[in-house]
C-alpha cells in the first residue's frame, strides 16, 4: 500500500469509556490493510516523537481513518484534548497486516485496546464475503461498547469479562473450548496484551490451527531504522523488527 506523510483533520475525538478514546481523521488519500498502523504526531503537543496507533477502521468513501487509543501518558492526554478541525501529522500506513485468506472460518480475538485493529480486520473479512467469529476479552461490563463495532461484521460474537459482569467469566482463553465446539475454526488472528496472546497462540498451535498475532512494541521511527522494537524470532532465529517485518507474525515465530 502507498505510504504517505499527510496532515489529517480531526472529525471526531471522543471518549468511549473511562480512559479509552476514539479519533476519526479526514485523510482523503488513505488506503490501509487490516493490521497495519500509522504514526501520529500532534504538532501542537509537547512530545517530540511520533506515536504508533493501529488502524481501527477505514472509510474509503468518506476518506476517513479511525484510531482508538488509551490515555496512557502526557502525549495521549494532549491528543484527547484536541478539538474537531485540529490537524494531526500522519505517517503511514506502515507494517504488514493480517493474511485475509478466506479458505475456512476465521476467529478474531482482541483484548484491551488491542481490540481496535481487530475491528478493521473484521470489516475487511466481511467485505470479502467471510463473516468472522469474534472473541473480545475485556475487564468488565463498562467496556461492552466494543461490541457495537462488530455487530454488522461478525457471524457470532463472544465476550469474556474478568469479573463475570457480562458474557463468560474469565479470560479470552476460557471461551475457546465453547467456540471450537460450536465453530470449525481454521484461522485465528489475535491482538492484545502479550500474556493473552501467548496463551491463545500456544492453544492454537496445540490444536493445529493456523494463527497470526499482532505485536505491540515501543517505537521511535516506525520504519525499521532505530531498531527499538526488535525481538528474536523463534523459527527464523533472526532479529525481527515489529514495525517493518510486522506487526503481524505467525504465532510460531513469536511464541513457538
Amino acid at each position: 500500500m502507498k505510504k504517505m506523510l499527510e496532515t489529517g483533520v480531526i472529525v471526531v475525538n471522543r471518549s468511549l469509556s473511562g480512559d479509552i478514546n476514539e479519533m476519526v481523521l479526514r485523510l482523503p488519500d488513505i488506503s490501509a490493510e487490516a493490521g497495519q498502523f500509522v504514526m501520529l504526531k500532534n504538532e501542537s503537543g509537547s512530545t517530540y516523537l511520533r506515536r504508533p496507533f493501529g488502524v481501527a477502521d477505514v472509510n474509503k468513501e468518506k476518506g476517513q481513518l479511525t484510531v482508538i487509543y488509551r490515555l496512557a501518558g502526557k502525549g495521549t492526554r494532549e491528543l484527547s484534548e484536541l478539538k474537531e478541525g485540529a490537524e494531526i501529522s500522519v505517517e503511514g500506513p506502515l507494517g504488514n497486516g493480517f493474511d485475509l485468506g478466506i479458505d475456512g472460518k476465521t476467529l478474531l480475538i482482541g483484548g484491551g485496546v488491542g481490540i481496535a485493529p481487530i475491528i478493521y480486520t473484521a470489516h475487511a473479512l466481511a467485505e470479502k464475503g467471510s463473516e468472522p467469529i469474534v472473541l473480545l476479552g475485556v475487564k468488565n461490563s463498562s467496556e461492552l461498547f466494543w461490541k457495537e463495532y462488530f455487530q454488522k461484521y461478525a457471524a457470532d460474537l463472544f465476550i469474556t469479562t474478568d469479573d463475570g459482569s457480562a458474557g463468560i467469566k474469565g479470560f479470552a482463553i476460557d471461551a475457546m473450548p465453547a467456540i471450537l465446539e460450536k465453530h470449525d475454526i481454521k484461522h485465528i488472528k489475535i491482538c492484545g496484551p502479550t500474556i493473552m496472546m501467548e496463551g491463545l497462540a500456544k492453544y492454537a498451535m496445540e490444536k493445529g490451527i493456523e494463527c497470526q498475532v499482532s505485536m505491540e512494541k515501543r517505537m521511535a521511527c516506525g520504519i525499521g531504522v532505530c531498531l527499538g522494537c526488535t525481538f528474536e524470532g523463534k523459527v527464523s532465529k533472526k532479529r525481527q523488527k515489529v514495525c517493518a517485518d510486522g506487526p503481524v507474525f505467525a504465532a510460531e515465530e513469536v511464541f513457538g
